[in-house]
């Protein structure tokens, strides 16, 4: 599992006054808020959309259980992607 380096500098900015995450096991400690702006830096910032049965505690309760979910989100879009040389339009 990769964490974005992007992701891993938004979170360490955003739990002050807590320190940087150094586990990936750590719990995250996030309240409602500090998940609602989460979701929309991941959608916004990394163009991963987080469905509405996805926002459960499990998902952000540590750093490595969200690159769980943004690896198997990667993972179906990569698997749902037309493969090269495939043509979408019948004849």
């Amino acid at each position: 599992m990769e964490i974005p380096l992007k992701l891993k500098e938004y979170l360490d900015s955003n739990r002050a006054p807590l320190p940087p995450i150094g586990d990936l096991n750590e719990p995250l400690q996030l309240d409602s808020l500090a998940l609602i702006r989460l979701v929309a830096f991941l959608e916004s910032e990394l163009g991963i959309r987080i469905e509405d049965d996805e926002l459960v505690a499990e998902n952000f309760e540590t750093l490595g259980r969200l690159g769980d979910l943004i690896a198997s989100k990667k993972a179906a879009e990569a698997s749902e992607a037309p493969k090269p040389g495939s043509s979408s339009v019948l004849p």
